[in-house]
């Protein structure tokens, strides 16, 4: 039997469900509050004990996924974007409850990275079958992450899309952002330190990615994986207004690589420290500032898997 609590519930019931539905109403323009229905519904047909709760506003994915993990629940399944799953993650991390991801959100970059199939009928297969696979997470300070942890332009861009509440989606969102960023903005001096080496200077950015895309599909770092136990650091060093805008082409394709103001490194843990506290923005929400120590966390998540 599938029960749902109304917007700022306080958690799951005693019983112990098999399964806990944790939805974003307001995620995908208020995609998350459909799909989330639409799922409750279609596993009680099935006969799959499951629990739906919404979300109420930030952190509360994260109690209601504690409080499912607590209670015995087999499955936490999410419906929002990637910031949603970040929340849960922060719950899920280290152990034995699956998590299965049900995409629903402005960007959904980690589920597009595991190759996990869109729609409903997908999401019900992943939830009700057994099958499951240990994937990494990143972390950065006390926060979890699944995609990728900016800091510099990407982060002021992130910042900027947030507060204008813009009713652009996913790769659209973040090149108006960039236009817009790119007026004001100005390199500053990082000092990085990974496992192999150090860089100390003035940078543009650096992003340290778990997976390959972010924003929505932009593949900052194409050779990040989600199961080597690895960061891929996309480090760009400071670039003119005009070349920006001539190496966002080759961004959006992965191909910035050929620009000699762009380096790639893999590491296991990365160190920033900037000239003054700067933001981090991980899964397109803040989680800390400078200086902050980023590492791998390799198997960490055990993730429900189609077929």
């Amino acid at each position: 039997m599938s029960h749902e609590r109304s917007v700022g519930g306080t958690g799951v019931t005693a019983s112990g469900p098999e399964v806990v539905i944790v939805a974003n109403p307001v995620s995908g323009q208020g995609r998350g509050r459909g799909v989330g229905r639409r799922l409750a519904e279609r596993l009680a047909r099935r006969g799959v004990a499951a629990e739906l709760h919404w979300t109420s506003g930030p952190g509360h994915a994260e109690e209601l996924a504690r409080r499912a993990v607590a209670l015995g629940a087999a499955t936490v399944a999410v419906c929002g974007g990637d910031g949603t799953v970040q929340e849960a993650v922060r719950a899920l991390a280290g152990n034995g409850t699956r998590l299965a991801l049900v995409p629903s959100g402005r960007c959904n970059d980690f589920a597009q990275a595991l190759g996990l199939g869109r729609g409903l009928e997908a999401a019900a297969r992943r939830i009700i079958e057994p099958g499951w696979r240990r994937v990494d997470l990143a972390r950065v300070g006390r926060s979890y992450f699944c995609t990728v942890a900016a800091v510099g332009f990407d982060a002021v861009v992130s910042r900027f899309v947030e507060e204008m509440s813009l009713p652009l989606r996913g790769l659209p969102a973040y090149l108006y952002g960039v236009l817009r960023a790119l007026i004001d903005y100005r390199p500053f001096e990082a000092s990085l330190t990974w496992d192999q080496g150090q860089y100390q200077g003035p940078i543009f950015l650096a992003a340290s990615a778990n997976s390959p895309t972010y924003g929505g599909g932009i593949p900052v770092a194409p050779q990040a994986r989600c199961d080597d136990g690895l960061l891929e650091v996309c480090l760009v060093r400071p670039l003119s207004r005009l070349k920006v805008l001539r190496f966002l082409p080759t961004v959006i394709r992965g191909r910035h690589g050929r620009v000699p103001e762009v380096s790639f490194l893999r590491t296991r843990r990365l160190t920033v420290e900037t000239e003054r506290p700067m933001e981090i923005w991980a899964d397109g929400e803040p989680v800390t500032t400078t200086p902050q120590t980023i590492e791998a966390a390799s198997g960490a998540l055990k993730i429900a898997t189609d077929g």
